[in-house]
């Protein structure tokens, strides 16, 4: 048998991975099926502008710590720009901005005194707000958010009013949870807010990529793999695992082609994962079976580009909207001593997350929507000619995090020998993130590494 390890997928998950194994110095095959890597989380030139465009956008944060780690080992993390604080602006349906701003402060002084100054907030808003500190002061944050429990249903019970869930909570949990509040779990929202909000100043900041996203990592990646002796390959279609007696021996591949493998790491989704299990499996080993009741999110990314720029915020919360977040691609994008490209100049990317209601929508529908919200916030957008646009529906682009979702998801060790799971939809405690993409990649290695 081959000592060789196989990595199906080449997005965060499977590339961390493999460079993880790698430093580790194990021979590492990495197969991807699309002819790029980076998976859901990539970019890619827009033919009509030239202009870099991502796949769905993504933010980091500085409770990243693996992502961090994974990003200064191939040596791109100064492709990322973080905030000295955490900073977050809102516009309301009046056009009005407000913005959290939060101080140099120990925790959890640096979100109290945040909260206490912004004008984001009535002053009964601000008491809510604060007492959610008290809620998650507790070393276990899930004894004050029960896994039967909604994310809406938790705040109501906690006080936390209408106003203050639908103009604060429930973006953070749209924007960190790609999910509906009255579908998403609580308990695992719990564990995100305790993680974000209530760490470390320097972890709660927030980042964003200098360049488009798969410039931040995928070659980086694949250049570390290849440099210690390992493969990546670009369409390569995996069609099944090779198991036999309780053990994975390798892959075949859609073409026919039978690859042996001394250990094999899916770090595809999970609904391409069960695809490649024998039936048989899927249908008697719970382990795999439980997998199957996972649901897909989607996310809508409307991007477009203006003659002229419609605001000077690198991105923004929007209240009382469709739409969720507004993020302006042309200051986003920019490397000190690396100007934007003119022809993305006043790039705007809007997104829709927890898309349930509006995937079905057709994207002019969708492209109305968006300009009629952006001329009642932003004034400048009335004077604006829009000069092109792309809507980008992703309709897998993660599980649902709803009440249940964590027993569904499995740890990197299977029951099969030789068979580990890599993914931001596996075991890691974190709702579908990069960072859980991440660790799951580290995690996988690891378990690896201990031994078959």
């Amino acid at each position: 048998m081959s000592d060789e390890v196989l990595i199906i997928g080449g997005g965060f998950a499977g590339l961390a991975a493999g460079v993880a194994l790698a430093q580790e110095g194990r021979r590492v095959r990495l197969l991807e099926q699309k002819p790029h890597l980076g998976g859901r989380a990539c970019s890619f030139l827009d033919s009509a502008t030239g202009a870099v465009v991502d796949n769905g956008q993504h933010l980091f944060m500085g409770c990243y710590h693996q992502t961090i780690e994974f990003l200064k080992t191939i040596g791109t993390l100064d492709r990322l720009h973080f905030q000295a604080g955490l900073t977050v602006p809102f516009l309301g349906p009046d056009g009005r901005l407000s913005v959290l701003a939060c101080p140099k402060l120990p925790a959890p002084w640096h979100l109290l005194v945040g909260v206490l100054r912004s004008g984001s907030f009535t002053w009964a808003e601000k008491l809510q707000i604060l007492r959610m500190r008290r809620a998650l002061g507790r070393a276990d944050p899930s004894r004050n958010s029960p896994s039967s429990e909604t994310v809406d249903q938790w705040l109501s019970g906690l006080g936390q009013s209408e106003s203050v869930r639908r103009n604060f909570w429930n973006l953070i949990c749209i924007a960190a949870m790609n999910e509906d509040p009255a579908i998403a779990s609580a308990d695992s929202f719990g564990r995100v807010l305790k993680l974000a909000l209530f760490s470390s100043p320097v972890d709660s900041s927030l980042g964003w990529a200098r360049v488009g996203l798969s410039e931040c990592y995928t070659q980086a990646a694949a250049d570390f793999i290849e440099s210690r002796g390992g493969k990546v390959e670009l369409s390569r279609s995996v069609n099944r695992f090779l198991i036999a007696n309780g053990v994975c021996e390798g892959v075949t591949l859609a073409d026919g082609e039978s690859i042996p493998a001394g250990a094999v790491i899916n770090a595809a989704p999970w609904n391409k994962f069960t695809d490649l299990l024998p039936p048989d499996l899927l249908r008697n080993e719970p382990f795999f079976t439980r997998i199957l009741s996972l649901r897909p999110v989607p996310i809508i990314s409307i991007n477009l580009w203006f003659d002229r720029p419609i605001t000077d915020l690198e991105f923004v919360g929007l209240r009382g909207t469709t739409v969720q977040w507004l993020f302006n691609k042309s200051k986003m994008f920019s490397l000190p001593g690396r100007p934007a490209s003119p022809s993305a100049t006043y790039h705007i990317s809007l997104v829709l997350s927890g898309a349930h209601e509006h995937i079905g929508r057709d994207k002019e529908d969708l492209l109305s929507v968006a300009l009629s919200e952006l001329g009642q916030l932003l004034p400048a957008a009335k004077q604006a000619k829009l000069v092109h646009s792309l809507v980008i529906k992703e309709r897998f682009a993660t599980f649902s995090p709803a009440v249940g979702s964590e027993n569904a998801r499995p740890t990197a060790r299977t029951p099969i020998r030789g068979l580990f799971l890599a993914g931001d939809w596996t075991a890691t405690g974190l709702p579908a993130t990069i960072e859980g993409a991440v660790k799951s990649g580290y995690t996988a290695a690891g378990e690896l590494t201990q031994g078959i």
